[in-house]
Parts: structure tokens; C-alpha cells; sequence
């Protein structure tokens, strides 16, 4: 992954590469002031040696000096550009994996999970900035330390020079060959980080249920289990990195050995001075901190690399739905037509949803009711294109739903889950999402027609109301209606609610759905039941469609409840994927199928409520 990860790298690096070439002439500079020093440390010892003048050692002092910093502008200036650098490249591809997230299908997420995308998003970012601020700077310039050094001790002792030369060459060839074996250890690592930060989230957001049904200590354990494995991988990682992390040192010691024995037998057959012994001496000292700065420049280069694999990995997944390139964002109005559509799930081994064919004209209402795992939430995410159909085509106002563009079908197309998402901010912001220029009387209407406009007053700030994480200070009804209220906000042509007023009472949800149908253009139904067959309608004529265009709003409904339906203008039973009852309300009674039976059990459970509340 070393290769990939780094690969991966060098098109974040592009932008920067005038700053990368200043660094490294930062890094050269500086390296040369540091290289310099000692042997200009050697000449004032030499000199001393032979009877120098004091107005001379006081030049080589000031030489020493200016060196000194040199060394300390140009580190400095070295250091501050590659924080920018780093800044910049992890800014970049912090906004790339975060749009790309947003894009991903239900199916890709899935994949992934929750807590492996927030590590990849969080932790690995930190390997990244580290490469390039402390990687960057420390490699380069250690670099340029080690080769300017071996220079100048070969023109001062070539064979002292080639002692040197070879153990440190011995030492980098083992650090390279030991870094594949890092990065992979540093993935796993990340791989058990990830791991550990999907169960602790999972388990946080379910802290609730957990208690209620005693299984602290159940999950305490398996957290124990899940921390001990990361614990494991990272103390393997950390001794495999013990066991590199000395080996420049050993070696300089070992070559510093040598260079004792063999300077001071030189020095007694006056093949070399003092002042060069010393100046080998310093040498050993500067390229010893080299080195070791490799070794950590190293270190970061693997992490780094593996997790810019890590993140290269999620942003070379495309979703898999996608704008086609003749995509387009006509006008639209809110006619659906389901053809013949199924959906097959692979990981299920079945159809989810078999041979829809459906008919919804433009203002009209939809209900679609059915057993737990009847098909009802993939029919309509395929409305969204949250799914594509394996089969069949769904068409808006004549349009192949793959042929619009996403952002013009998810305008035009708005969905309510049961599960209402709100954010930690004001609740004015959160009706307005995705809409900052809605003014107050536009939430206001949205409020009302959602019935959310009775509970402002309990609301200590009103519209200004931080409603906390996931809209925690709110109700599980008020929830939903202000998600209801966004949706409204942004007038949308197909209204989807999935279940959207379960935690409504049914006065209040009757309201709602009333409020709704008052800005529908119904159209007529068939007089006589239908079953198994599509209900269809004459074409909405191009001056119908305008006079009615402000205030045409096509619903479908999905409920548990029938009465939430009962007044649609056409009403569908799903039953393992298939559309097995169709018709209005009196329809579907007559008929005296499913339909009537859910009825039926709904108004015996409601008289059993009533009754046991009078008890």
C-alpha cells in the first residue's frame, strides 16, 4: 500500500509545488550551515593549534556564530512552509472525502460503517498533517545533511569517509527494507481503531436501550475485548518500530568506534590534525541527529502513506448513482409511472419489489400500506433514486428518473422519514435547511400547515431554539412535524412521508394530512374496484398543469395506520414486493380483502384503547 498510498499523495501536492521547491532550497541552505560548521570548527582548532592571532579566532567564533543562524532562519522559515503545506493539502482532501461521503449510495455506506469512516476522517488526517509538516522537514533536511557531511569528510579523509559512508548505507537499506513491514503493521492498526470507534458509536447512540435492558455489563466486556485487540495490534506495530528506531543509532556508534581508532592512528603518523579529528568527531555527533530525524521522517512516511491509502480508498469508490452526462432539469409538475419495476436483493436472494406497474397522477394522493417487509420503503427510495430498479423504468412528468439530474429530482422530490434528523442549531435553521433564504412568514406557513405552530409557545426562544443533538430537546411528534415543515418549506412537487406522523396523535395527524390535501389537485378514480392491474388516468392537459402549479402537490403516504390513508385518492397493498390490492378507500372495502382486514383490526384495537382507558 506504500506505493498506492503515496501515489495517491502526489495530485494534493500539485497545487503547492512552488512552496515544496522553496522548501527544499530552505532545507539546503539550512543543511549547509549545519554541514559547514563543523569543519569550520576544525580550521579554528588547526589554527589555534599553530599560534593564531586573536582578532582571527574571533572571526571563526563570528563564522560559528552566522552558521548557527543561518541554520536557525532557514529551519524556521522550512518549518512554517510546510505547515502550510500540510494545512492546505489536508484541508483539500478533508472537503474531497467529505463531498464524496455525501454522494455515496445507502448501499456503499453500508459497506463501510459509521465508525470506520469517522477514524478515516479523523485519526488518519492527523498521520497525513504529520507527514508533511514534521516528515517534509525533518527528511529533506537530514537528507541534504548526511550527503553535504559525506562530502566534506571525503575531501577531509577519504577513508575515514568511507567508513562512515558504509555503516550509514547499511542502516538506510535496513530501514527501507523493514518499511513495508510498518505499513502494514500501521494498517492493521487503523483497521482495530476503526473497529473500536464503530462499536463505541453504535453503542453510545443505543445507551438507552442498553438500559433498559440491563446489558451494561454485556457490553462492557465486548468493549473490553474490542479495546484489547486494538491494544494488541498497536503494541505489535510499536515493537516492530522499537526495533528500527535504534538501529541509526547503533550504527553511528559503531562507525564513531571506528573512526577513534583509526583517527588517532592517523594522527599519530601524521596523516591527519586535530582539528580534522575533531571535526569527524562533531560530524558523527550531526549525522547521528540525522539519522535518527531519517528514522522518524521514515516512521511518519509510513503512516502517512498508509493512510492516505485509507482515504484514497473511500474516494476512489463513485457512488453508483450518478448523474448521466445528458442529464437534464426540466420543469416539473409531480406525475409518477411506475413500468413493470422490480428489485432484486442480492445479499436476500429475492425480489424486494416484483412487477410494479402504477399510475399517480400530478396533485393526486397515494397510500401504500403493508405488512413489516412488504416492499413499501424500497418502492419509494426508488422515487429518490436512493435506488435504481433492476427492472422496469419510473418515470416524472414522462422523464426516465435516470435521465434527470439528481440535484433537480431530489428538489422536486422530498422525503420524510420516520425517523426525523435534526441538527444541533436553531430551529429556524433547521426548517430552512438547504433553503437560507426562506424568510420567516414562508416557516411560519410551513409550521402551520405541519400543526407545529401550537407548540412554538412552548419553545423558550421560539424560532431562535437551539433544539439540540438530533433535536433532543424536542418530542418524538415534534420531531416529526418540524421535518415535515422542512420538507414543506421547500415546495416540493412529490411529498413523500414514510410513516412520517407515527409519533402524531391521530387528531393531529389527521389534520396534517387534511392541511395537505387542501393544496392537491385531486384526480378522478375509477368507479368500480381494481385488483392486480394499473389504474389509469387522461393526461393532464399543459393548461390544467399551469393554473394549478403553485398549489399542486402530489403525496404519497406510506402508514401503519390506515386511517392516515383512508382519503387518498388511490390506495396500493404491498405483500412480499407485490402490489396484491389497488382502489380508493370504498373500493378497497368492498372488496373485503387485506385492506378491510387491516381496517377492521385497527378499529377493534383503537375500541379495545378506549375501553381499557374507561377502566
Amino acid at each position: 500500500m506504500q506505493h498506492s498510498g503515496l501515489q495517491f499523495l502526489l495530485p494534493y501536492m500539485r497545487p503547492y509545488r512552488r512552496l515544496m521547491i522553496l522548501g527544499t532550497l530552505f532545507a539546503f541552505i539550512g543543511a549547509s550551515a549545519s554541514a559547514f560548521s563543523p569543519t569550520l570548527l576544525g580550521w579554528g582548532i588547526d589554527a589555534l593549534t599553530a599560534g593564531v592571532t586573536t582578532q582571527k579566532l574571533a572571526l571563526y567564533s563570528l563564522g560559528l556564530i552566522g552558521l548557527s543562524a543561518t541554520l536557525a532562519i532557514f529551519r524556521y522559515q522550512l518549518r512554517m512552509l510546510t505547515g502550510e503545506v500540510a494545512a492546505g493539502v489536508t484541508y483539500q482532501m478533508s472537503q474531497d472525502l467529505f463531498h464524496r461521503l455525501l454522494l455515496f449510495d445507502m448501499e456503499t455506506r453500508q459497506q463501510y460503517g459509521t465508525g470506520d469512516l469517522l477514524s478515516r476522517a479523523t485519526s488518519d488526517f492527523i498521520f497525513i498533517w504529520r507527514f508533511y509538516s514534521a516528515g517534509f522537514q525533518m527528511s529533506i533536511h537530514s537528507l541534504f545533511l548526511l550527503l553535504i557531511g559525506c562530502a566534506l569528510m571525503a575531501v577531509t579523509s577519504p577513508t575515514l569517509a568511507v567508513i562512515v559512508v558504509v555503516t550509514l548505507t547499511i542502516s538506510v537499506a535496513a530501514q527501507v527494507r523493514m518499511g513495508s513491514i510498518l505499513e502494514h503493521s500501521f494498517t492493521r492498526v487503523q483497521q482495530e481503531m476503526a473497529r473500536l470507534s464503530a462499536f463505541t458509536q453504535e453503542h453510545l447512540s443505543a445507551a438507552r436501550m442498553l438500559a433498559a435492558y440491563a446489558q451494561e455489563q454485556a457490553v462492557g466486556v465486548a468493549f473490553k475485548e474490542t479495546n484489547r485487540a486494538y491494544v494488541q495490534t498497536n503494541l505489535t506495530f510499536v515493537l516492530q518500530s522499537g526495533g528500527i528506531s535504534p538501529l541509526p543509532s547503533l550504527v553511528v556508534r559503531l562507525a564513531a568506534t571506528a573512526v577513534v581508532l583509526m583517527g588517532g592512528l592517523m594522527i599519530i603518523n601524521h596523516q591527519l590534525t586535530v582539528g580534522q579529528y575533531v571535526q569527524f568527531i562533531v560530524y558523527l555527533g550531526l549525522l547521528n541527529s540525522a539519522t535518527r530525524q531519517i528514522t522518524g521522517a521514515f516512521e511518519r512516511l509510513q503512516q502517512g502513506s498508509a493512510a492516505a491509502g485509507r482515504i484514497g480508498e473511500v474516494l476512489h469508490r463513485w457512488p453508483k448513482i450518478v448523474d448521466l452526462p445528458e442529464a437534464s432539469s426540466p420543469a416539473l409538475v409531480g406525475h409518477l409511472n411506475f413500468d413493470n419495476v422490480s428489485v432484486w436483493a442480492a445479499d436476500q436472494n429475492r425480489w424486494v419489489v416484483r412487477n410494479i406497474n402504477l399510475d399517480v397522477p400530478a396533485g393526486s394522493t397515494l397510500g401504500i400500506v403493508g405488512p413489516t417487509g412488504s416492499g413499501k420503503s424500497m418502492l419509494i427510495s426508488l422515487l429518490g433514486r436512493i435506488h435504481d430498479p433492476d427492472e422496469g423504468t419510473i418515470r416524472l412528468d414522462g422523464h426516465d428518473l435516470r435521465t434527470l439530474k439528481l440535484a433537480a429530482l431530489r428538489q422536486a422530490v422530498v422525503y420524510v422519514p420516520q425517523e426525523s434528523l435534526l441538527f444541533s442549531m436553531p430551529l429556524r435553521r433547521n426548517i430552512a435547511l438547504g433553503r437560507p433564504e426562506t424568510v420567516d412568514p414562508e416557516i411560519y406557513q410551513a409550521m402551520e400547515r405541519a400543526r407545529l405552530s401550537n407548540d412554538l409557545p412552548q419553545l423558550p426562544k421560539g424560532l431562535d431554539s437551539v433544539v439540540g443533538e438530533r433535536g433532543a430537546t424536542l418530542s418524538g411528534g415534534q420531531k416529526q412535524r418540524a421535518a415535515l415543515a422542512r420538507a414543506l418549506v421547500r415546495s416540493p412537487k412529490v411529498l413523500i412521508l414514510d410513516d412520517a406522523l407515527a409519533s402524531v396523535d391521530m387528531k393531529t395527524a389527521g389534520e396534517i394530512i387534511s392541511e395537505l390535501r387542501k393544496t392537491s389537485t385531486s384526480q378522478p378514480t375509477p368507479s368500480q374496484p381494481i385488483t392486480g392491474h394499473a389504474i389509469t388516468t387522461p393526461p393532464l392537459t399543459s393548461q390544467s398543469a399551469t393554473n394549478s402549479l403553485e398549489t399542486r402537490r402530489t403525496c404519497i403516504i406510506v402508514s401503519q395506520r390506515m386511517s392516515a390513508v383512508e382519503h387518498a385518492d388511490q390506495i396500493v397493498v404491498l405483500d412480499e414486493g407485490e402490489i396484491v390490492e389497488r382502489g380508493n378507500h370504498l373500493q378497497l372495502m368492498a372488496i373485503n380483502g387485506r385492506y378491510a382486514a387491516m381496517v377492521r383490526r385497527e378499529m377493534q384495537q383503537a375500541a379495545e384503547a378506549i375501553t381499557d382507558g374507561k377502566h
